[in-house]
């Protein structure tokens, strides 16, 4: 039995606010705390050129 909730995308805002928390880690723990970091800010990145659903679907209706 599945019991976990469905997955929801996380906010921009929300991982812009833990791409700063874990910047002040790397601060502090140095390089091994870097690939976490670095894999948050791919998670932006992608996230900020998939855009919301919204701008997704009004993408998709404006290309056909």
């Amino acid at each position: 039995m599945n019991t976990r909730a469905p997955r929801q995308e996380i906010s921009l805002e929300r991982i812009e606010k833990m791409l700063l928390i874990c910047a002040e880690l790397v601060d502090r723990r140095g390089p091994i705390a870097q690939p976490l970091l670095d894999r948050l800010e791919r998670e932006y990145l992608a996230a900020k050129e998939r855009g919301t659903a919204v701008d997704r679907i009004r993408k998709l209706i404006g290309t056909n």
